[in-house]
């Protein structure tokens, strides 16, 4: 699957595998080429995924055969070949009360069969592992220890693993990162079964749509995975640096908590009837409090300050795709698009019978109250790096202030009054502005006065700044797809936006379901149901931050937990415009 001369195996080949603070991606042949241990913005530990002379972790002569249907979870299930013979492997993560193990299990489907693993480990910022004979090393500042019930031996930084794969017994390794007493294999074997039983008990609690309900099953297997469990935080994907284009300067960091991505996903959790999951990651932000979150669109899963970006040097990236990044320079920017969305997430959480805190409430009044003033310069939902007046601000600060009004109405109709009347009026006036910049072709800008299309437009129809019913609905839908389609999908914005990047980029998917979403809500359901259908057949299970068109490779950061909840989000509201 990976080669010398830039050779990777495909963005969509992967699953994910996440414990509640490391996560791990695992190829369809049974090789795990990306961990981050302990934590999942830690520097990361097996990273061949971003240059084929990395470490990872590998069964020797394996080829891919089958993999069960999950794309992400504590456990996953795969069947390789090796000489001839059919490998049933078992890999999952375990959370340790300070850090992470990897396990890596094996048995044969018919007789017993010889088979080799080989583990190499390095800091993708310095060097690689040093093994001592008792199979630990020291990394990146933690402690890594293997066992198993092979005979290991050490070469260079490789430990080369020898078991005898027998039916009905899994064998194999755990490598523990920072854990003061690692599980036996039995242990280990038994507590990822466990887990894998117990996330299949909590998709099948799940209100899934009718349409399509695995995208809904999916997006909760991601986003929980994604989730870290001590702080409620989800980051926006597992992964830094992998390319936007290929060979393009366009690498990122996302192993971060972006409030953009937190509301959605509290908001479809709420959709999907998981209250636990949707409270677990609004309770994120009700311990950050307003005057925090309003500092910065991202944070990291602790609530504090993300990394400064920062290139690392000597890593040739996906398939040549440099530079490799750690941190973002996201950090601090600002994007009111943010307030309106995660008052959005709110209102859905309020819709689902849960109430929320006094800790939620401040939140709200916050952010309308940030919202009632015109922003200039902002850096948008696509995190600018030249600040510009960009609609989708005013369509966030709409937002804000029409959810904060309906959220007090409901609850402190009396109490809240004056207030209730000041955000209507101001969501009356920021309406009016965004709507007096929609031009002939029905389209709206991506800032006020330029000659650029946005994607983001949609959300004016998707959130019902624009009543469905408004001719002018369908037309902004008919123009932004009709200029920013690419096959089925959608590009975020015209390739001449000056974005502070080298130009060029794949599709972008979340934004490629904002169309279906919006088709939906006009009424053109038949069309929304097509356009689905088509990009269903391109994409993979596992679905990234953007894709080709064309062929449907996989681009960007992966999973996109974005990706994967604004594609729940469009089936849910397929059931509700579909017919009766």
């Amino acid at each position: 699957m990976t080669g010398r001369d830039g050779e990777h195996p495909p963005i969509e080949d992967h699953r994910l595998l996440g414990d509640g603070r490391s996560s791990a991606l695992l190829r369809h042949d049974g090789a795990i080429d990306w961990w981050c241990a302990p934590q999942v913005d830690d520097p990361p530990l097996l990273w061949q995924l971003l240059d084929v002379d990395g470490p990872s972790a590998t069964w020797v002569g394996a080829t891919a055969v089958s993999r069960s249907n999950d794309v992400a979870g504590p456990g996953l299930r795969s069947t390789v070949r090796i000489d001839g013979h059919d490998v049933e492997l078992l890999d999952g993560l375990i959370r340790g009360e300070t850090g992470s193990v990897l396990v890596r299990l094996a048995r044969s489907a018919s007789g017993p069969v010889a088979i080799e693993h080989h583990l190499a480990l390095g800091d993708i910022e310095g060097p690689a592992a040093a093994w001592a004979d008792d199979l630990v090393a020291e990394l990146g500042g933690h402690r890594v220890a293997v066992a198993g019930d092979g005979d290991s031996v050490v070469d260079g930084p490789t430990v080369r693993t020898s078991l005898h794969a027998v039916p009905d017994r899994w064998r194999g390794l755990v490598v523990a990162v920072d854990v003061a007493d690692p599980p036996t294999l039995e242990a280990a074997a038994a507590e990822v079964l466990a887990a894998i039983t117990s996330a299949e008990e909590f998709a099948d609690t799940c209100t899934l749509p009718q349409h399509h309900p695995h995208l809904g099953e999916r997006a909760l297997a991601v986003l929980t995975a994604c989730t870290t469990v001590a702080t409620g935080a989800i980051v926006a994907a597992p992964t830094t640096s992998l390319p936007e284009v290929v060979g393009g300067d366009r690498q990122f960091d996302y192993r971060y908590c972006w409030l953009r991505d937190s509301a959605q996903a509290v908001g479809v959790g709420s959709l999907l009837g998981k209250h636990e999951a949707a409270a677990s990651l609004l309770g994120f932000l009700g311990a950050l409090g307003p005057a925090r979150l309003l500092e910065s669109p991202v944070f990291d899963v602790r609530g504090g300050d993300v990394p400064s970006e920062r290139e690392l040097v000597g890593r040739s990236g996906w398939r040549g795709s440099r530079p490799v990044r750690l941190g973002n320079g996201a950090a601090g920017q600002v994007q009111h698009d943010v307030l309106g969305l995660v008052l959005e997430s709110m209102v859905a959480f309020d819709d689902a019978g849960d109430g929320l805190t006094a800790a939620h409430w401040s939140i709200v009044r916050a952010f309308a109250e940030r919202a009632l003033h015109v922003p200039g310069p902002t850096n948008g939902i696509w995190e600018l790096r030249s600040p510009a007046e960009v609609l989708s601000a005013d369509i966030g600060r709409w937002l804000a202030l029409d959810r904060a009004a309906e959220l007090a109405r409901r609850h402190h109709r009396v109490r809240w009054a004056g207030r209730i009347r000041t955000w209507t009026a101001a969501a009356e006036a920021v309406r009016a502005r965004v709507l007096g910049a929609l031009r002939d072709d029905g389209s709206l800008p991506q800032a006020y006065g330029d000659d650029h299309h946005d994607a983001s437009g949609l959300l004016a129809v998707v959130y019902g700044l624009l009543d469905a019913d408004d001719p002018r609905a369908a037309r902004l839908v008919d123009a932004t797809i009709e200029v920013l389609g690419d096959g089925p999908f959608l590009r975020r914005y015209d390739a001449g936006v000056d974005d502070g990047f080298s130009p060029g980029e794949g599709a972008f998917v979340p934004a490629s379901w904002w169309a279906v979403s919006a088709l939906a809500v006009v009424g053109r359901y038949r069309e929304a149901c097509d356009r689905t259908d088509a990009m269903l057949a391109l994409l993979g299970p596992l679905q990234p931050e953007e894709v080709d068109a064309r062929t449907g490779a996989g681009l960007g950061n992966v999973p996109l937990v974005w990706s994967h909840t604004e594609a729940a989000r469009a089936m849910v509201l397929l059931d509700r415009h579909g017919p009766a």
